[in-house]
């Protein structure tokens, strides 16, 4: 695979040893930077990529996508041919529905899926959302709500008019991608599956990280860490030992 396949992905570090490659999804108004730190604790057999979906980063000119079916389509057209086996995927919050969507779908048409799936903050789609869209609101309450929900804002950048403009339609745009997700009756995942949440995250809770049961075939594994949900940012050093020691156990 070339350093750059696409303007979707990319490699967080060259690994020449690798046996695996972990494809990583960010989570709402995050990108591709948001794995950066685990390259210095994962094992040399695990190679990182990370998605960055556009309106962020290098990809900040581009309109951010509001459709989750939309965006879905997209990810499966450029992501996919790049997918080269043995390939794990995982995702964190609304990355997690990407990852999880999408491994279905590549069940679905028969293609190479990935050895592993890793679900990260995030409860099973089958259950109804019980907070308030958020989406449709004016800028002040949905950055108020936003941050009361997730805490997710740094408070750099909530001090900083020009900034939080900035970052204000990207932030938007993926609560709208995560409040568009319909989920749709179909088989159950069929690789190993690790659910991951944070010990104090308000939103899922360890019943939640167990009732991906019911969509899940193969074996499942949960586990917390200390955190709320953006326990993968604030250790990533044991968010990554953690990965690896999952996907070393299933490779």
């Amino acid at each position: 695979m070339s350093p750059s396949p696409s303007a979707w992905l990319h490699r967080v570090k060259a690994s020449p040893a690798a046996t695996l490659r972990l494809y990583a999804f960010p989570f709402a108004g995050g990108g591709a930077s948001a794995y950066f730190p685990w390259a210095a604790h994962l094992d040399p057999r695990i190679e990182l990529w990370a998605v960055r979906f556009p309106g962020r980063e290098t990809r900040l000119r581009e309109r951010p996508l509001t459709s989750f079916a939309e965006a879905l389509a997209q990810l499966r057209n450029q992501l996919t041919p790049h997918f080269a086996p043995p390939y794990a995927v995982m995702g964190h919050s609304l990355g997690a529905l990407f990852a999880y969507a999408l491994t279905r779908e590549l069940q679905a048409a028969g293609r190479p899926g990935p050895r592993a799936l890793i679900l990260a903050g995030a409860r099973p789609p089958i259950h109804p959302v019980p907070e308030p869209r958020l989406a449709p609101l004016p800028d002040g309450e949905f950055v108020t709500a936003l941050r009361d929900r997730y805490n997710g804002i740094p408070p750099a950048v909530l001090a900083n008019p020009e900034l939080l403009a900035l970052v204000l339609p990207t932030l938007r745009a993926d609560i709208a991608l995560y409040e568009s997700y319909q989920h749709s009756i179909g088989p159950e995942v069929r690789c190993p599956v690790a659910a991951f949440g944070g010990e104090r995250d308000p939103l899922v809770s360890a019943a939640d990280l167990a009732a991906w049961r019911s969509l899940v075939a193969g074996p499942l594994t949960t586990r917390t860490f200390p955190g709320d949900h953006f326990f993968l940012q604030a250790d990533p050093a044991g968010a990554a030992r953690a990965t690896q020691e999952f996907l070393l156990s299933v490779s």
